[in-house]
């Protein structure tokens, strides 16, 4: 549901790359938060990874050309960061 709303959203917004990039994490923030949620009680990385799926297969399209770049920074740019927070946790509580 969450990601038909998404899909509808970048479809009305056009060319505006900041707009884009704080929908995609604003709906992914919102479906973690509403499946974690306790009249739901659906896993919230599953309800992410459901999301994903879908953007990928159908939802990629609904991102303008222009702000797929930025999009793409963005996204990869949290990857990074939640990496090095998983590898630096994982090696204090390690070591």
């Amino acid at each position: 549901m969450g990601a038909i709303f998404l899909s509808f959203i970048l479809k009305r917004i056009h060319n505006n790359a900041v707009l884009e990039v704080n929908s995609t994490v604003f709906v992914c923030y919102i479906i973690f938060f509403i499946a974690e949620s306790t009249f739901v009680h659906v896993s919230g990385i599953l309800a992410i990874c459901a999301l994903g799926l879908y953007m990928t297969n159908t939802g990629k399209t609904r991102i303008s050309p222009e702000s797929e770049h930025a999009v793409h920074h963005v996204w990869s740019y949290v990857g990074f960061v939640a990496e090095t927070i998983i590898f630096m946790l994982s090696g204090i509580i390690m070591g």
